[in-house]
């Protein structure tokens, strides 16, 4: 099979100078110790200090207050200067981000998580000919095809991989390598589902998203350095300290971590469905492929096979806000797939049949069965093949 590696070069827009990945890997849990280790030393230093000398110390902090709050004043300038000089834009949303790593850094770290992954499944990769994973190859060419302008996309080598496993899942790596599992294509009806799939996965590398979460992860971990570092000095004992630190982790992922996770999908989606337009795909399925999650969803939900997660302690908006989001943009994707002078769509709408079923399952209708998921044909013997997609 021809295997295209798209040639890779610089976007126009510069970059600010950046960091070692590696080096950063190793501090980031080396920080967050350290803060904890410096908060304790400094509780327990103090509750040992005799009192006459801790009124010597707060009497010296009074004298000199003007000249520590103008050293933190220059470090927290300091600290915004450097944040800022670290700020890029996305492309095709324009929202801005903190950037300390790039794609290309994260490029080789790609190729080597790729290289686990594949051996966690090697022994569960389809063969070359079979029909899902030519399936996803044609899909995935065909969307690269419409969008050959983007420049990101010839900073990647693109391939495809379909693992026999039930679970509903399908990943994509920084370095373009798109991983997709057998239960997921179970779930999809057709080629215009398959491409809703893929075009939001794509969107993840072409966003660089993965290079993004990692910026703010790091970003957060040193924010919280110096709270951190309070809850151990402050609070009396360990015991409390402890729960504090726990409670602000809880707090930091429920209000800052998880939203942001939840904005780059819905980011992901939004430049997925365009892609999807320009590739001539019916983008109507893109509203009914997350419909027809939500009915199934609610209907295990109902049968006491599984609990619907509330959006707000989820890494993904939950399948409902996610049809609302789309079929808001539905009219926009509809008039860039008519520009592109794509075929007419056909008169059935694959909404109609999933909107039924939504509001049968809300009035708790009884005549409402589950959604039969069409699956595909049984599997052959699996052999550990890459199918490759390509581009020009």
């Amino acid at each position: 099979m021809l295997l295209l590696r798209l040639a890779q070069r610089a976007l126009a827009a510069p970059r600010p100078r950046m960091v070692n990945p590696a080096l950063l890997a190793l501090l980031r849990p080396a920080s967050k110790v350290l803060a904890v280790l410096v908060g304790r030393g400094f509780r327990k230093w103090w509750q040992a200090l005799p009192k006459h000398k801790k009124q010597i110390l707060i009497d010296h902090l009074r004298r000199n207050r003007v000249r520590y709050a103008v050293g933190s004043g220059v470090a927290a300038t300091a600290g915004v200067v450097y944040y800022h000089n670290h700020v890029t834009v996305a492309p095709y949303t324009g929202r801005h981000r903190f950037m300390l790593l790039t794609t290309d850094q994260l490029f080789s770290m790609a190729g080597q998580l790729y290289q686990m992954e594949m051996e966690q499944y090697a022994h569960l990769m389809v063969p070359e000919h079979h029909p899902m994973l030519e399936r996803v190859q044609r899909v995935g060419n065909r969307l690269l095809q419409a969008n050959n302008t983007l420049p990101e996309l010839y900073t990647k080598v693109w391939t495809v991989s379909v693992i026999d496993d039930p679970t509903m899942n399908c990943f994509v790596l920084p370095s373009g390598d798109i991983v997709m599992f057998t239960g997921m294509m179970d779930a999809l009806e057709n080629d215009d589902q398959v491409a809703a799939v893929l075009a939001h996965e794509m969107s993840h590398a072409i966003l660089d998203h993965a290079a993004e979460h990692l910026n703010r992860g790091y970003l957060l971990d040193l924010v919280v350095l110096v709270p951190v570092a309070l809850i151990w000095a402050v609070l009396p004992s360990d015991l409390l300290a402890v729960a504090s630190h726990w409670l602000f982790n809880l707090v930091v992922k429920l209000f800052l971590t998880l939203p942001y996770s939840r904005l780059l999908e819905t980011e992901a989606d939004y430049l997925g469905l365009r892609l999807a337009a320009k590739a001539c795909y019916d983008v109507r399925e893109f509203s009914a492929l997350w419909g027809k999650m939500d009915v199934l969803e609610k209907i295990m939900d109902k049968n006491g096979q599984g609990a619907e997660v509330p959006a707000w302690l989820s890494t993904h908006p939950t399948n409902e806000d996610r049809q609302r989001e789309l079929e808001g943009q539905m009219a926009e994707a509809l008039d860039l797939r008519t520009s592109c002078k794509c075929p007419p769509l056909t008169p059935r709408d694959p909404r109609e049949p999933i909107r039924r079923l939504q509001r049968g399952v809300a009035q708790e209708d009884p005549q409402v069965t589950p959604v039969a998921i069409p699956l595909q044909k049984p599997l052959p013997p699996p052999a550990a093949r890459i199918g490759t997609v390509t581009a020009s």
